[in-house]
């Protein structure tokens, strides 16, 4: 069996246009559906159990973020296997069998970890569906690129550019929106680390998998559409928290470089305030927020 948990908040049209997706297209195997509410205010769990009464609603009494919240309904499942799917994503097909059947038959051959599939947008094109892993080297010589590319109108960056083509890519990671695995596996991580609200969790994840030997991959044998962005609209808040969670990773996995990062975030510490799609007073929270957890100082 396949236990599908999808993590909902505020997103109840998303959440109930993904499941309608998902019964319609998923055929020949043995699954169910458990949907995470994080103390949704938008009558998502109602919505869900009229429109969907076979699935298994859980609603903690607080914003559990991802991770807590996708480790919640890991507890309830009964699968053998996951697939942690967002709910901004559409099955057009019957992926959940496919990505199924592909991992048994080459689960211990490739010593998979996570699997995905190629994520296409609405228009069905191709969308970011994994990468590499973030490395504190990497993040400080991607930035300057960036300014470069605003600048000269390019396309630089220290990151591998992957085109998904192959019936099968190598990955350091599978992106968070659609990550088939063995409950085992999850398990044998402790599914993902509490102290990620959101963001990095998944990445954090499929690091300690990589380092027990484990490979992830994305197989083109299936696409699903994601709607990049649907769940979660950008704020200062996002910025902040994607920001902290990068910092615990790197704090938690790339430990020996961990004062070249605190060292460049103090240096670069100017430049945040000439984000100007921001306030002076959202650029200083920030900053704020990130050298609190960089540097472990309480800033009242």
């Amino acid at each position: 069996m396949v236990s599908i948990i999808i993590i909902n908040y505020n997103t109840k049209l998303l959440t109930l246009d993904c499941l309608k997706s998902i019964y319609q297209h998923t055929k020949d195997i043995d699954f169910e559906v458990i949907v995470v509410d994080n103390a949704s205010s938008d009558g998502s769990a109602e919505a869900i159990r009229e429109s969907f009464p076979i699935v298994k609603v859980i609603e903690p009494n607080e914003n559990l973020g991802f991770g807590r919240a996708n480790n919640l309904g890991a507890k309830y499942a009964k699968g053998e296997y996951l697939f942690l799917l967002n709910s901004d994503t559409l099955l057009i097909e019957n992926s959940i069998k496919k990505l199924y059947d592909f991992y048994i038959e080459n689960e211990e051959k490739l010593h998979i970890g996570v699997l995905g599939c190629t994520l296409v947008d609405k228009d069905l094109d191709l969308i970011h569906s994994g990468g590499d892993f973030p490395t504190i080297w990497r993040y400080i010589f991607d930035n300057p690129l960036r300014v470069l590319n605003k600048i000269f109108k390019t396309n630089k960056s220290t990151f591998k550019k992957f085109s998904y083509n192959d019936t099968l890519t190598k990955v350091d990671m599978v992106t968070g929106a659609d990550m088939f695995l063995s409950k085992k596996k999850f398990d044998k991580v402790g599914g993902f680390d509490e102290r990620f609200f959101l963001y990095y969790e998944e990445t954090d994840m499929e690091y300690k998998l990589m380092k027990l030997g484990y490979s992830h991959y994305i197989t083109n044998i299936t696409k699903i559409i994601h709607l990049e962005g649907g769940s979660m609209s950008y704020s200062n808040w996002k910025r902040k928290i994607v920001q902290n969670s990068q910092t615990l990773y790197f704090k938690l996995n790339h430990s020996k470089f961990f004062l070249l990062y605190a060292l460049y975030e103090f240096l670069i510490t100017p430049i945040r305030f000439l984000q100007l799609k921001y306030s002076f007073k959202d650029n200083l929270d920030f900053v704020r927020s990130n050298i609190k957890n960089i540097f472990l100082i309480k800033i009242v």
